[in-house]
């Protein structure tokens, strides 16, 4: 059985901290007459502070930058990457891949390329495709990178507290790049192991960006990211429980031998609604909405990341990877550190 080793990991975060009132005073200043509740974003989503790129930063720039970073703390050549993932919410270009981009500036030449794309789950999904090519030998070192340029699509202006149901999830995204790198190994208990995910394309509604495809083409009007966050955390909180629970009784772990849990995360109560609905110690949940805001699929290798450089992670660790996202759809994955 050849196993996917987490081997490491990087990230790449803006120097640009906005912080939640400054986006309120931002959406006052720009919105006609609405006034902006003051306090509203923090108290709502737990969201202090975001990274916001400089214009003109692409989603590449970020997910190569975090790429490279992850190759420099395993001392890896990036010659020797054989499949790159880009695995995003946002891209640079609609033609060709952005994983092209990406392979382009980390001079990662010799390594296949391809873009998995499902909204905030498509790193999960990335690195469930990363481990299905090791186990059947098509590759042997995978590089997984997520970048998010997502302040282009805040919508600044808001003219009622009705339109605010719906741009709210806006004003907590921030900026970031993360990546994982995977190597083929015959160890065994280490690694990523079988994960579960589930998919309700009805809901596809819920949470979008609608431009940018043959939907609503050049319609500019349509760029921003809009959320009707209250039902897609409801679907969250009714679908990620069942799952884990699920996933882990599969796998032969108990909950309290999990080290970690890192979630995909949009407000601190969702993730407080799952902890207690697994029964979960809060204190044990990987967190960087606080400081980051909503990162989209770069949240979960960021706060992978961080922990790992902050030698929160020890060999052996049992980690558990939750994602709840747009479409709607929702994944678990279980790691051996």
């Amino acid at each position: 059985m050849i196993n996917s080793a987490v081997v490491s990991t990087g990230h790449a975060i803006p120097d640009g901290v906005v912080t939640s009132a400054e986006i309120e005073d931002a959406v006052t200043a720009r919105s006609r007459g609405f006034t902006m509740p003051g306090g509203l974003v923090q108290r709502l989503t737990g969201v202090g502070e975001r990274r916001h790129a400089v214009p003109g930063t692409t989603s590449s720039d970020l997910a190569s930058q975090a790429g490279l970073a992850a190759l420099r703390n395993a001392d890896v050549d990036p010659l020797s990457v054989d499949l790159l993932i880009y695995s995003s919410a946002s891209h640079d270009v609609s033609e060709p891949a952005t994983s092209a981009i990406v392979q382009h500036k980390m001079g990662a030449r010799n390594a296949t390329f391809a873009d998995i794309k499902n909204a905030c789950n498509s790193f999960l999904n990335g690195l469930d495709f990363a481990a299905a090519s090791i186990a059947t030998g098509r590759a042997r070192r995978v590089l997984v990178v997520a970048g998010e340029v997502l302040s282009p699509t805040i919508n600044w202006e808001i003219l009622s507290s009705i339109e605010l149901r719906t741009k709210l999830a806006a004003l907590t995204l921030g900026d970031a790049g993360a990546a994982v790198l995977l190597e083929a190994t015959e160890e065994e208990n280490t690694g990523l192991l079988p994960g579960r995910f589930v998919s309700d394309g009805s809901q596809w509604e819920l949470s979008t960006v609608l431009y940018g495809g043959n939907l609503m083409v050049r319609d500019n009007s349509r760029s921003y990211f809009e959320c009707d966050s209250s039902t897609l955390q409801k679907l969250a909180i009714e679908h990620i429980p069942p799952l884990i629970e699920k996933t882990i009784a599969e796998v032969g772990w108990q909950t309290d031998e999990i080290r970690m849990i890192v979630p995909h995360q949009v407000s601190k109560s969702v993730t407080e609604a799952l902890c207690a609905a697994i029964d979960y110690p809060r204190d044990r949940v990987a967190v960087t909405l606080d400081r980051f805001g909503n990162n989209a699929a770069a949240s979960i290798p960021l706060a992978l990341s961080l922990a790992s450089e902050q030698g929160q992670l020890a060999k052996g660790d049992k980690v558990l990877l939750v994602c709840g996202a747009a479409g709607f759809t929702a994944g678990v994955l279980p790691v051996i550190w």
